[in-house]
């Protein structure tokens, strides 16, 4: 993981960067998070009904109508899957076309590979900022954010509940930790957008001298160069901050969702 963090900060610049440690920090986080509530789920599933099929169906019609699309924890897969799918791609790709920069010797080839390497990046923001825009579009308009204190199942929802009881009251113990789940999938969703925007308008900014923008610039492969596990500190201080307090922000973003 540690050769992969150094190879994947070697072709970002600096807001890449920062997004690269919100993905590899926040996601597994909130999956974890959110896995731990999903196991006891139905267990915290309360109705005023004594019978326990009842019961399972006012729980499947609460989550069909809170999360009629996926639920959060799927939410949560889904994006954290492709986008580290299409980072492993991104990292994997950097490494041979950063090899072949440094190997050239035609200074017009180098310039050439060097644009080609430009515009890959900013198509790999570009994807990132695609794909969470449309993650973002479909949770807010299918999820529930605020789960309810009080879920009213009623024979109209269900056809399993008897025709002599008309509405069963419920409640999901675990209501408020899964809206803060919910907004916090919003949260990181709504960060990485804009780490994704600015790093767009940065790269246009300084496209003419994009391969020194990296934290890994072409001089960092060379024979001569710093080890690969060591990032430079006269580049950026704050990611070797980053590096280090890595482990403090898991568990600030677990505290905050508990």
């Amino acid at each position: 993981m540690d050769k992969i963090s150094d190879l994947a900060l070697k072709s970002q610049t600096l807001y890449g960067a920062v997004h690269f440690f919100l993905f590899l920090i926040s996601w597994p986080t909130i999956i974890s998070l959110l896995q731990g509530l999903h196991s006891t789920d139905r267990l915290n599933f309360s109705c005023d009904t004594p019978k326990d099929g009842t019961r399972k169906q006012c729980y499947n019609d609460y989550i069909s109508t809170m999360s009629p699309l996926l639920i959060p924890l799927n939410f949560a897969l889904v994006i954290c899957g492709i986008l580290g799918f299409f980072w492993l791609v991104f990292i994997l790709y950097s490494v041979i076309a950063r090899l072949r920069i440094n190997k050239e010797q035609n200074s017009d080839e180098k310039e050439h590979l060097s644009k080609r390497f430009m515009w890959r990046f900013l198509f790999h923001v570009c994807f990132q900022l695609a794909v969470l825009s449309v993650m973002m579009g479909l949770f807010c308009g299918f999820q529930t954010l605020h789960l309810p204190v009080v879920y009213v199942c009623s024979h109209r929802n269900t056809t399993q509940i008897p025709t002599s009881q008309v509405n069963i009251t419920c409640n999901d113990l675990h209501h408020r930790q899964k809206s803060r789940l919910n907004i916090g999938i919003l949260t990181i969703m709504a960060m990485s957008i804009v780490l994704c925007i600015v790093s767009i308008i940065h790269l246009f900014f300084t496209r003419d001298d994009f391969l020194k923008q990296l934290l890994g610039d072409q001089e960092s492969d060379s024979p001569e160069a710093i080890p690969l596990g060591e990032l430079r500190r006269d580049k950026n201080p704050l990611l070797l901050k980053l590096l280090k307090s890595n482990g403090l922000h898991l568990k600030v973003m677990m505290c905050t969702f508990k």
